[in-house]
């Protein structure tokens, strides 16, 4: 008789980052030009005013450097993170 198999390990479990683990990222002054939304697979973030360029580059390295992008579709533009960890 042959051995039973042995269980197949258990695939790791991504953590998920939620809208309070994205907001940390920003400086306050930033923060609080923003909106921040937690849908399935991402965190969309959505100015709340104009951000002038320079504050526009500032948002966008950040988000880049968590591994988000911007979405460029009019007025419905936005950053997104994704939620699940790497």
């Amino acid at each position: 008789m042959a051995a039973p198999a042995a269980p197949a390990p258990a695939a790791p479990v991504a953590r998920m980052q939620s809208v309070a683990d994205v907001r940390t990222m920003f400086p306050k002054e930033l923060e609080d030009m923003l909106t921040f939304e937690e849908t399935g697979k991402y965190i969309i973030i959505k100015p709340r005013q104009y951000l002038g360029s320079e504050n526009f580059a500032k948002i966008a390295s950040l988000v880049r450097s968590a591994g988000g992008e911007y979405i460029s579709a009019g007025k419905e533009s936005h950053f997104r993170v994704s939620r699940e960890l790497r």
